[in-house]
């Protein structure tokens, strides 16, 4: 902009500055001068503009905005409340925001997803290196009660074994039911945001024995028995119905920590004999020498009768009858079998006649009674039948 340098000092009309000259555009504005000379500062007059008085204020510099600060007492309550409102929300802030994530904390929320039931984020956080129908009770069901779930939780320790972090060991204390477990958990880093840390096989080992054949529920779910299943850590506890021999049980596992680990056992396997068991394997016994030795079916029957009648000739025929039937007493097999042993307590009588052709062909007959004492083992089949094996 050009602005004239010399001339009659001039007021502009728009923006009330003087300006050096008389023509031309205003310094201080841009607009066309066309105003009075200005007047000294001693004797200035307000500028005339069609023929009203402008006074233009004096500009006021201030230190900062002015403040009211004549305010209600309501007024002050509330700025007072705001202020506090806003330190509790900064104090809450630092308290509870979430930690930096950890091996320890991986610990932690892994047992809180239990503590919940969630079993889904639990086992998100592990690294599970086996089948998972290897691990039936890997399951939301088997931890769906609430006493079943581990709680109070407790973290003992951290050991760094690397030195960098990329691998650690946590030691924590947790409570199930009213026993009180301690156990190490291996946590390596992953380099994922999301997921940091992962605990590295975080389960126990579950033991069951049982006789073979028998039915059986693990915290109500139907699995097989196991020499060593992974299970979440928590309370398990086994059942079966029993059948015709064995009565039904329910016990809960019991829990070590050695060097193994952390295992749960559970021994269902010296079961009870079930009270109409005696009966069953009296009637079965009685049919056993029936169908093997009164009448024989099939070409072998007679071979597995127990019945022994005098030899007489090489070549002889022996029929038989029970007269008395044996009375049994049964006792629990070894642990672990699906049997019952049954015995003679008191013993039985079968009347013999044997037919046999005499060295110079003449044909014999001779009658006479044997005492019935017989042993063995009695066992439930797939199919649900009882059967009988002598001699053991």
């Amino acid at each position: 902009m050009n602005v004239p340098t010399s001339g009659t000092p001039t007021l502009c009309r728009r923006c009330g500055q003087i300006s050096p000259g008389s023509a031309g555009p205003c310094p201080h504005c841009g607009s066309p001068l066309t105003g009075a000379p200005a007047r000294s500062p001693a004797v200035q007059r307000a500028p005339i503009l069609n023929g009203s008085v402008h006074h233009f204020e004096p500009a006021r510099v201030t230190s900062g905005p002015e403040l009211n600060l004549n305010l209600s007492r309501r007024t002050w309550q509330r700025i007072g409340a705001g202020g506090a409102v806003l330190v509790l929300a900064l104090i809450a802030f630092l308290v509870l925001r979430p930690a930096p994530p950890s091996p320890a904390g991986t610990v932690e929320q892994y047992f809180e997803h239990l503590a919940a039931g969630d079993t889904a984020a639990a086992l998100a956080l592990a690294d599970m290196s086996f089948a998972t129908e290897r691990a039936p009770l890997l399951i939301p069901a088997a931890l769906a009660a609430e006493a079943d779930r581990p709680a109070d939780l407790a973290v003992k320790s951290t050991q760094d074994l690397t030195g960098d972090g990329r691998y650690s060991v946590v030691t924590a204390s947790y409570r199930i039911g009213e026993q009180t477990l301690e156990q190490d958990f291996a946590v390596s880093e992953t380099g994922d945001e999301e997921t940091p840390y992962r605990l590295e096989d975080p389960f126990l080992y579950l033991a069951v024995r049982l006789p073979e054949g028998m039915d059986l529920t693990v915290n109500g779910i139907s699995v097989g028995a196991s020499r060593g299943t992974p299970v979440l850590p928590g309370r398990y506890t086994a059942a079966t119905t029993g059948n015709s021999l064995f009565a039904g049980a329910s016990r809960t596992a019991v829990y070590e920590t050695g060097q193994r680990g952390t295992t749960a056992e559970i021994d269902l396997a010296p079961l009870e004999i079930a009270p109409g068991a005696a009966a069953a394997v009296q009637e079965t016994v009685e049919r056993y020498l029936d169908t093997n030795c009164v009448n024989p079916q099939g070409f072998t029957a007679s071979y597995r009768c127990p019945l022994q009648a005098p030899s007489l000739a090489w070549s002889q025929t022996t029929t038989w009858t029970v007269t008395t039937a044996p009375q049994l007493q049964l006792t629990p097999a070894e642990s672990g079998r699906s049997a019952v042993r049954f015995s003679t307590a008191t013993a039985g009588a079968a009347a013999y006649t044997t037919t046999y052709t005499e060295f110079g062909g003449a044909e014999k007959s001779e009658s006479g009674t044997v005492p019935i004492d017989i042993s063995g083992s009695a066992a439930i089949g797939d199919d649900g039948a009882m059967r009988i094996a002598l001699g053991y």
